[in-house]
């Protein structure tokens, strides 16, 4: 997506004159120092790096946002503790009920934080890597109470691990998604490394109590251990990305399923409400994108899904370096087929797709909003982007940034909205905590407030150099007055 610096200008001279446009930042968000923004660090501002996960709403409004904390004991002192922010719905953090001054950070002997969410009843679920047997690792899940403290109900002691690990043979499993069932119980997802190129999926719930679930899953009851481990297709590797809860008490897991060397596909596969899957490879699907890349290469790779109705899911991620996604159904709870009313590019030969035009980038995530637009989030590194913005009529004369946040909004057809941004795309540049541009944004979670888009993600607190990320939060305009498309664009 190259755009002439003097493109992005134009842009801001005709914005100037018009309206608060629905792809600005919300100046009423976060502040007061940075408004429009909240920067997530440790007590004191220190040095050490806070990387944002996942965040989730809370029934006052507001937000728990998970950051990945350097420091924790794991790993010989190379660990990573959990870091959690709590928020007003304004997005300013809370002075009391919550940790101190809104944040707590804990050791939960992980060695990564890759997932959180909150339950019925308010309780912060959060999932990381944390060590197993023969050096491995396993998947750890803590439970904190809604106002951050532990929660000593889950497990005795707030946190428990599982490992596919069977028979004296251990394996590296990497959960990358959680979520809570509406009876409180909490079903974990991941990556399970057998070696040989024996790449599988993992799924294993848990009792509300922190216990193992043991009516879950298909491995049998070898040592107690109960899950699912299995692929999207037989005999090809495949890796987790999120696992979602559809309409009839079934899961769909979706993820990325490997073709070839030098091809990777979308995929999805239905999990009973048992953890059983369907019988042979019945309710699994790739979905490939087909963009090429270098050499003829075909990189499709799920990074996030979200439910867009009880039966039908948006997944989105990368397509040979650009932002990607396509939109699946559920047909009779065992089939899964490609939307045949998400247009996308509209490329003839790849029906359903969208692929975006900016190259190095990576989209993290999505939300749907009211009236079937669809956000996707993240990051590029584009050395052709040579505009870019803080919401402000002054621009440089390049990109200088190592990496910067990219946000698209997409049609209720799946094809680019025109009226967001320019064609459909906008940049951003999280502010310092000097209110100098980050050298460093990248976007990983949205979510919709109303019809205000919030997206966390992690910028470095330097101008220069890639040093000292911390967690951000912020929240763009609504377009609900200007929603018939009238209002000025660049």
């Amino acid at each position: 997506m190259y755009r002439p610096i003097t493109a992005w200008l134009a842009c801001f001279a005709l914005l100037s004159l018009a309206h608060a446009a629905d792809h600005h930042i919300d100046a009423t968000f976060g502040g007061p120092a940075i408004p429009g923004w909240t920067r997530l660090f440790e007590m004191g501002a220190g040095l050490q790096d806070e990387k944002a996960v996942a965040f989730a709403r809370t029934a006052d409004g507001g937000y728990v946002v998970a950051l990945e904390a350097a420091g924790g004991a794991a790993n010989g002192g190379n660990g990573k503790s959990i870091g959690l922010a709590r928020l007003d719905p304004n997005g300013k953090l809370v002075n009391s009920g919550f940790g101190i001054s809104g944040r707590v950070f804990k050791d939960a002997f992980l060695t990564s934080v890759t997932d959180m969410t909150i339950d019925a009843l308010g309780r912060i679920i959060v999932v990381g890597a944390t060590p197993g047997p023969g050096g491995l690792s396993d998947f750890g899940v803590v439970r904190f109470n809604p106002n951050g403290s532990d929660d000593t109900t889950f497990a005795g002691f707030g946190a428990t691990t599982f490992g596919f690990d069977n028979g004296g043979d251990n394996f590296d499993d990497a959960p990358t998604s959680v979520l809570a069932d509406p009876d409180g119980r909490i079903v974990v997802a991941g990556s399970l490394d057998f070696g040989n190129s024996d790449r599988r999926f993992g799924i294993v719930r848990f009792n509300v109590n922190g216990s193992l679930d043991s009516t879950f899953g298909s491995l049998g009851s070898a040592g107690n251990q109960r899950g699912t481990a299995t692929t999207f297709k037989n005999g090809k590797a495949a890796y987790a990305s999120r696992i979602l809860r559809i309409g009839d008490g079934s899961y769909v897991i979706t993820g990325t399923s490997v073709y070839s060397a030098t091809d990777t596909d979308f995929a999805a596969r239905i999990i009973d409400p048992s953890g059983y899957q369907l019988a042979g490879f019945d309710g699994s699907e790739t979905f490939p994108i087909d963009e090429p890349g270098p050499g003829g290469s075909f990189y499709d790779g799920v990074n996030d899904a979200i439910l867009v109705d009880p039966t039908t899911i948006l997944l989105v991620g990368n397509a040979s370096g650009k932002f990607a996604a396509t939109r699946i159904t559920v047909l009779d709870d065992t089939f899964l087929n490609w939307d045949a009313s998400f247009v996308g590019s509209a490329i003839p030969s790849r029906p359903n797709r969208y692929v975006g035009d900016t190259l190095s980038s990576a989209c993290e995530s999505a939300a749907l909003s009211s009236d079937g637009h669809m956000l996707l989030v993240g990051g590029t590194s584009s050395t052709s982007v040579v505009g870019w913005t803080l919401d402000s009529p002054s621009e440089p004369t390049g990109n200088s940034l190592t990496y910067i946040g990219l946000v698209t909004r997409l049609n209720p057809d799946g094809s680019p909205d025109s009226g967001f941004g320019v064609g459909g795309t906008f940049l951003y540049a999280a502010p310092t905590s000097g209110n100098s541009p980050s050298n460093y944004t990248g976007f990983k979670r949205v979510r919709f407030d109303g019809s205000h888009p919030v997206i966390v993600g992690s910028s470095v607190d330097n101008t220069s150099s890639v040093s000292d990320f911390d967690g951000v939060i912020t929240r763009l305009q609504s377009d609900v007055i200007f929603a018939n498309g009238f209002e000025a664009q660049p």
